[in-house]
């Protein structure tokens, strides 16, 4: 969900890829496509989770776990470069209905704000609309 909500919001100033430590093997799930069409207008029914260590991490300038459990588990990976790394505070959502996946798309939307604005403010480059 979250790069999903940094495209659509931010997608014209940055550029997002969606991956985890151990992701599902099958589609997403509908709790998560249902909330994305109703907040964001997006379809991510055809998304499929994807490895972290399947891309080139070092070509990223950041990369944010959703959770501490997620976070720890990246800086016990040799190939995270952690002077990179961020940890935010996002409840994993699934298997606890609607609502939560609601909240966590919330969440990350108020975190993603934030943490461009604190990089980007002296520079002028980032401005929510």
């Amino acid at each position: 969900m979250a790069a999903v909500i940094a495209k659509k919001l931010h997608g014209k100033n940055i550029t997002v890829e969606s991956a985890g430590i151990a992701p599902a093997p099958g589609p997403t799930t509908p709790e998560a496509v249902e909330v994305m069409k109703k907040i964001f207008g997006v379809d991510i029914g055809d998304h499929r989770p994807r490895h972290v260590l399947d891309f080139p991490l070092d070509e990223f300038d950041y990369i944010i776990a959703m959770d501490s459990a997620v976070f720890m588990s990246l800086t016990e990976m040799t190939r995270i470069p952690k002077e990179k790394l961020y940890g935010w505070d996002v409840p994993d959502p699934c298997g606890l209905g609607i609502e939560a996946y609601e909240r966590a798309a919330r969440q990350i939307e108020l975190y993603l704000d934030q943490f461009l604005l604190n990089r980007e403010i002296d520079k002028g480059l980032f401005r929510r609309k």
